[in-house]
Order: structure tokens, then sequence, then C-alpha cells
């Protein structure tokens, strides 16, 4: 050994004698039947090499081994290493009595423990696709459900899906092997004189895992629609400001994207105790009606006036009951009628509501306290550049108060979030801190509230730990470098020797460390690279040990990490040729590329069916929000002492440093960690690249959701000059190619129309009129090629791409094809008639040339 070796050694065996041998073994805090667990040790105070078996046994006798692995600690590896287990599903015992709880042992010449585990037959991803959310009694049911195991691989497992009426009696049971991952299953022919309403579908696994999954379908007599009508009112709610004059705009648009020229305009109003309740007070002498010119018409509507008939006299009268509107619009050109409604608006004396979002309500004495207030308006929605203020008080253990200076912060306009920071002294138990808006246009009694409390963390010997990190909580991306901030505060500082790390994602360990302590520094970086498998959340905790006049402790702290959402196989499609619309019947290419060998799925859906039923989430949004409920942590971080943090982070642990979690129980959890994704992070990027205001206020107008008209034709109203231009257009590009979310606008249908095109050379007859196609499964090795020709129908349709690889899961972006002729014959047709029934067929004839033509 040379003389550098040796000094190393000894220095490494000097640490080792100041410190007490303690161990610290780390686990998710459930088991799942048939996954991959990662089991941690990390052991302090040694100098020589040793072994440990890590087992899943058998409870309560242990007389059978599920699973085990072998481990050997020594300085190479930082006495840190760590053990994959996985209980197969054949081993247990299942029928009336399954196993519900084995033991994690872990021995070693040093050390032996054990504890008792719960598990879940819990295991993996079911997601049912159906070719579209409504249908008539007629038609059947196209389904194919997406399976991922654990590991978001195919799961490959034979399933089972259970159709179930509105009453809840099964209709059909059917089971298909699964070979790739996306299973096909048989149409569902929808039986003979249904219950109408909605229908569930359920996914589940033949044997040995208890996973679901779920999805809905409704089934009604409805007819597509001819154009889309949609209410936009000025806000989500009503208070004060605008009881007497409250702007509605209502726009009407073809599915094939141009505006309805004109058309007469009904509205009526109501008022409803509860969006659950059906039942409205229609205001009769309410009741307007306008002319919609070029696609828009506008009102105001006076709620003072209004409410005198049903004898209400103030908005203290209406508060938290809805204003109810109802639309119809009836077409000039062809007498066709379309309606709408805004089921409520609600009546507010406070438009906002606040809560706390990545705000753990745990401190640390004398080391800042991070808080994040949310301001939302009366309809869940995120409300940017609203001033709030924050009074706090802090607690000693004297139980001595002391009020701290008031702090003002304005929320931002892409999460509608303010943010504080504290400095907490050193003999805090206890903080108290109300949150208020301060809205200038506000009176007092209309500000919105809220107060709560924070206690302080727990330790034997006043040691404490506390994770920053420099990015202002956004979420990360992968490939980005995690830099994470630890600060430790002990009277025994100068005895910590390690920093040791855990990440966790969707229940599992998925990555470790160790760092040793800088000398002679109050704080230390730790590096970190965000990756795939962290998506689309994760939770670090810290942890170190620190040996005090009578023991070791174990001092913790944990954070939620928001990873931004993004497939681990990019999946991509789009048309060729490329263009802003094609012809009915022509002929396009369909081209698919992935970042590695995979199976897609393709629908086309044609967009006016979701006006039957406009309450889909982007759909790569649904998916993680399935992957999040794995995580088996809650809040945004931190605890009231060691245990808690490690439970609250989704952890369980073994150690003699001088702490126990067998008191910790689990309970629901209720904390609200993120603010919202992707949108409007990427609005604030784009507007922050403009300095001055006028630019930067053209960016968020172009990013303000407006569903029936284009960039361009929203551009063509813009000016202010070239540079609000430019801003106004890449947001309002970014906007809508990332925005798919709920809405206000709801839409009834009208009749069934036929689109016969009529050029003035030859006629022709257009006849295919889906309302769904393209059901189809591709094999994509990185690149594929498919041609198609399109139906007839004059609209937009959306084609949605599904790929499933062994890196998991992605959605495409939805591909939106308009389907135009500027000269059409439209036919309005019932969707079914009776032998026998006498029909009247009407005819209107939409020419969108600039130039006349000859009559046929």
């Amino acid at each position: 050994m040379g003389l550098l070796g040796l000094l190393c050694f000894l220095i490494f065996l000097w640490k080792s004698w100041g410190q007490e041998q303690t161990y610290v073994i780390s686990a998710p805090k459930i088991f799942r039947v048939g996954a991959s667990e990662n089991i941690v040790i990390q052991a302090y105070g040694y100098t020589e090499e040793f072994d440990a078996t890590i087992s899943i046994k058998s409870y309560p006798d242990k007389k059978f081994t599920y699973s085990s692995g072998y481990v050997s600690l020594s300085s190479e590896n930082k006495f840190q290493n760590s053990a994959i287990l996985t209980i197969q599903p054949k081993q247990l015992s299942g029928g009336q009595n399954p196993v519900s709880y084995v033991y994690l042992e872990v021995v070693s010449k040093h050390f032996s423990k054990s504890k008792k585990m719960p598990i879940t037959y819990d295991n993996g991803f079911l997601f049912i696709h159906t070719d579209k959310p409504v249908y008539t009694p007629h038609q059947s049911v196209k389904v194919r459900v997406y399976s991922l195991n654990d590991d978001l691989k195919p799961a490959k497992r034979e399933t089972v899906l259970t159709f179930t009426d509105p009453e809840g009696s099964e209709v059909d049971i059917v089971e298909e092997n699964d070979y790739t991952g996306i299973i096909s299953f048989p149409d569902f022919k929808i039986p003979s004189n249904p219950k109408y309403g909605v229908w569930t579908i359920r996914a589940k696994y033949k044997e040995d895992f208890s996973t679901t999954g779920t999805t809905y379908f409704e089934i009604k007599e409805y007819v597509l629609p001819h154009f889309s009508v949609s209410i936009e009112p000025e806000s989500n709610f009503i208070s004060y400001k605008n009881f007497k004059n409250f702007e509605i705009t209502i726009k009407a648009r073809y599915f094939y994207n141009k505006v309805v020229t004109e058309a007469d305009v009904y509205i009526a109003f109501g008022i409803r105790e509860d969006l659950q309740d059906d039942r409205k007070e229609m205001m009769e002498k309410a009741m307007r009606n306008t002319m919609l010119i070029n696609g828009i018409a506008q009102v105001t509507f006076d709620s003072e006036m209004a409410i005198k008939e049903l004898s209400y006299d103030s908005l203290e009268d209406l508060n938290n009951k809805y204003l109810y509107i109802a639309v119809t619009v009836i077409e000039s050109t062809g007498g066709f009628s379309e309606e709408a409604e805004v089921p409520g608006i609600k009546y507010v004396l406070s438009p906002y509501r606040l809560n706390l979002v990545a705000t753990p309500l745990f401190l640390k004495p004398g080391i800042p306290y991070s808080i994040k207030v949310q301001v939302k308006d009366s309809l869940d929605q995120l409300v940017g550049g609203v001033p709030v203020t924050l009074n706090a008080q802090t607690i000693d253990e004297n139980q001595e108060t002391s009020d701290m200076e008031p702090k003002k912060s304005v929320t931002r306009l892409n999460d509608g979030v303010a943010s504080f920071v504290v400095n907490l002294p050193s003999g805090v138990v206890m903080l108290k801190f109300d949150v208020k808006t301060d809205a200038p246009d506000l009176p007092e009694e209309n500000q919105a509230s809220k107060s709560y409390q924070a206690i302080a963390y727990s330790s034997l010997s006043q040691s404490y730990l506390y994770i920053d990190w420099t990015e202002n909580h956004k979420a990360l991306l992968v490939g980005e470098h995690l830099n994470i901030i630890v600060t430790p505060k002990s009277p025994y500082i100068d005895k910590i020797t390690h920093y040791n790390y855990l990440i966790l994602s969707k229940g599992k360990i998925i990555h470790f460390g160790t760092k040793g302590k800088l000398s002679d520094s109050s704080y230390q970086s730790i590096n970190i690279p965000v990756t795939q498998n962290m998506v689309p959340s994760a939770r670090l905790l810290v942890y170190y040990i620190v040996t005090g006049e009578q023991t070791a402790e174990l001092v913790s702290d944990s954070v939620w990490l928001n990873i931004e959402e993004k497939c681990g196989n990019q999946l991509q499609v789009h048309l060729s040729p490329n263009a802003d619309a094609y012809s009915p019947g022509q002929t396009v290419s369909l081209n698919m590329a992935t970042e590695m060998d995979s199976w897609v799925a393709l629908t086309a859906v044609d967009s006016a069916v979701y006006g039957v039923q406009r309450k889909a989430k982007k759909p790569m949004e649904r998916v993680f929000q399935v992957l999040e409920k794995s995580d088996l942590g809650c809040g945004a971080g931190g605890g009231r002492n060691n245990a808690n943090v490690f439970h609250l982070a989704g952890l369980t642990f073994l150690t003699n440093a001088n702490a126990d979690d067998s008191q910790e129980n689990d309970e629901p959890c209720k904390e609200i960690l993120r603010p919202r994704r992707m949108l409007q992070q990427k609005i604030e990027e784009a507007a922050a690249k403009y300095k001055h205001q006028i630019p930067k206020k053209c960016c968020y107008d172009g990013a303000r959701r407006v569903d029936d008209e284009t960039c361009e034709q929203r551009l063509a109203r813009v000016t202010r000059g070239p540079f609000c231009v430019r801003a106004f257009n890449e947001c309002c590009t970014i906007a809508s190619q990332l925005r798919d979310a709920d809405s206000h606008k709801h839409m009834q249908l009208g009749r069934l129309h036929m689109k016969t095109l009529l050029p003035v050379s030859k006629p022709e007859i257009r006849s295919y009129f889906p309302e769904s196609w393209l059901w189809e499964v591709h094999h994509v090795p990185k690149r594929n090629q498919l041609q198609f020709v399109l139906p007839d129908s004059l609209t937009t349709w959306e084609i949605q791409g599904v790929g499933i690889s062994n890196s998991g899961i992605c959605v495409a972006d939805t591909l939106k094809a308009k389907v135009f002729q500027d000269v059409f014959l439209e036919m309005n047709i019932p969707y079914s008639v009776v032998r026998g029934e006498q029909i009247q067929l009407k005819g209107t004839v939409y020419n969108y040339r600039t130039s006349g033509m000859h009559h046929l």
C-alpha cells in the first residue's frame, strides 16, 4: 500500500472510530407482488468488509423464503449496497385467505433485524381505449387495452374486460391474450333496447394480480351537429365587480373551420342551487335575442336587474348559487339550429380561494422555511397577478409568541403561486401563519384568507437537515441535473461524515448514493441526474447519522420533485403531404417515427363527436395521472421526525440509530403538490424572453384559450406593432399545441348531415361518413408509413397514435386534419328511419368561392 493509500485508510479509520457502528436498511413501505423491489443497506462505523443477506420470508413463521439476495459492504462501495428482491405470485397461496404480510429480514455477522411488511397484488397499469366516447344504440364499441407491468414494459398477461350498464348489471365478459402490450378485443355490439346513459368498461388481469383499469362510454340517441356553438363568459365567477355588467360571447363555427356567417341567437338565463341538481329557476324576462355576425355575438347580462323576478335582491342572496346560460343558434343560410349551455357560473362574495402547494407543514428550527400559496378562482382556475400577504407568528419551547414582520408577494401568471421565505429562530417549535389576498379592486370583506400552522421537526440531539434546490421548484427535464443544497444543523456537526440519499418514483427506489461531508462547510451541494424513470414525479430523501453524547441518531429530510411529463420512447405522427386542408377521398400517407422498436395503435375521430361529450383530458396527462397514483408517499416532503420523513416519502426502514417507524400508520393522502403542468410553464418561459410589458402582455393574450379561431385568424386583429405580433403568434402557437383541457363549452346536437360535393364540371356522390375509423395496430421499427383514403366528411379529423415499447407507453400529439371543399351540398338526414315513414329532406348549398358559379 502506498503512502497516499495508507493516509486515506487512516483518515477513514479515524472517522469510523469516532462513530458508532450503525446501519440503515431502506425499502418501499409496501411490497408489490411480482415487482422488482430494491432494498438498500447502508452501514456506518465499520472498517472491515462484511456480507449481509436480505430476504423476504413468510409471515408469521418465516418458514418459507420468497426471495433473497447477498450484498457485500466495504470501503470500496462506502458500505452502501442494494439487493433486488421479487415475490413471485405463484409462491403465494390464493383462495379465500391470500397472503397479506411478509417479513423483511436482514442478517449479517454484526446485526440481525426483521420487520413485518404489507404486500399488495396491484402490479402494473391497464389503460382502456375506445374509438369514441359516445354511441347510438345501433353502433358497436371498438375497444383495446394497453397493458404495462410495474417497470412500464409490456405486461403480456391475459386480460379480462367486463361491460356494465348504467344500473350496474354485467352485460358481457370477454378475455384476450396479450402479445405486444396492446390487446385488441372484439367489437362490443350494443344490445337491442339498451339502457341509455353511461356504461362502464373494467379491465383486470385474469390471474395473480388485482390491477384494474376503468373507462366509460355513453349510449344515447344523437346525430352529429352541423356546427359547434361555444359560450365564453368573461370569467368563471360573478362577484360585486361584474354583478351588473357580465359580458358573454357566443361563437359558432363549422367543423371544417369556417365561421357561421349569420345566425339568430336566443339566450336564456336561470339560477341553480347546485350543479349536481338539474333543477333551475328560469328568468323569463331576462331572455335575450341578438344576431351572430361572422361567427361572433356578444351580450351583457345584468344580474341585479334580472334576479328581481325571482325575489332575490343582492349578491349576498346569490352567494354560492350559479347562473345557468342556454343558447340556441339558428343559422340563416340553411335554417339549421344548434344549442349550447353553461351549467353554472358561480356567484361569489370572494372571487378567490387559497391553498398551499409543495409546502410541508414541518419546519426546522434555525433554518429558513419556504411557503408557497396558490390562488384559484371559484371554479378552480389558477389566477396570476394577485397580491398576497403573509402574517406569521412563532412559538418557542416556553410557549412564548413572537409576531414576525408581514411579507408581501404576487402570484405568478404561469401557476398562480405566491412564494415566501420565513427565517426561523433556533428555539421555534411552531409557526402559525395566515395568508390573505390583497387585491386592490376588492373590499376587505371580499378578500380570501386561510390559516395554517407548521410544527418543528423533533430531534433528541437538536440535529436537523434542510434540502433546498436552486431551480425554485420548477418542473425538471429528463437529461438535466438536479443541483440540491443540503444544510445540516447540529451541536455535533463535526461528527457528520456522510450524506446518503435515496430517490423514489412510482413506489420504487430507483437510485441511491452517498457523499462524504466537506469539512468546515455549513452546507453542501449534491448533483443528481434526472432520468426517464423519474417521470412523472419523484421523491428525494437525504439523511445523515450523527453520534451525540449518548447514542447515534438518524436525521432526515425529503422533497417532492416535479418532473416534466415526457415519453421514454417519443412517438411522432404526421401526414404527407402536409397541408392546411385536404379534399374528401384524397389519398394521404401517415408517417410514424419512434425512438425504438414499437407497436403503435391508431385511431381517427370526427371532431364533431366530441361535441356530444367534451370532457376528455389530454391523453398523455391521463396516463401520467394513473402512473402517479403508484406514488407511496404523501405531501411535499419533510416530516415531524426522522421516521415520519421516511414514511411520508413512501419508505420504511430498519436501523439501530435511535429511530423507529413502527408507530406510523397509513392515512389517505390529501396533500396538493402539483400546481399545474406544462402549459403555464411553457407560456411563462416564452413570455420571459420579452423584457417590456407590452410584448409580454401580447404573449399572454395569445396564450388565452379561443377554441373556435386559429392563431392566424386571431393574429389578423393584432395591431400593436411587430413586436406584439411576434409575441402573440409565438405564445398562441405554443398554447394551441399543448392545450386540450376541460372548458365551459358544452354542445347539444342537431341532425345527421351528409355533404355531397358539387363541382361545376361533373357531379360527385360521397357516401362514406364514419364517426371514427383507422382503428389499426402497426409494428413500427423506428419508422413506418401507412397510406389511406380520407373519408367523405367535411370536418376536422383528430388522428391519435399510442405507442408501446420496452420504454413504456407514449401518446403522440393529436394530429388534426381538416377536410374541406369550397362548394358542397348539405343534406339534413335523420340517423335512422322507420320503414314506411315519410320524411322531408332539406338541402343547402354552401359556396365559399370568391367567384360565382353556374346552377346545376
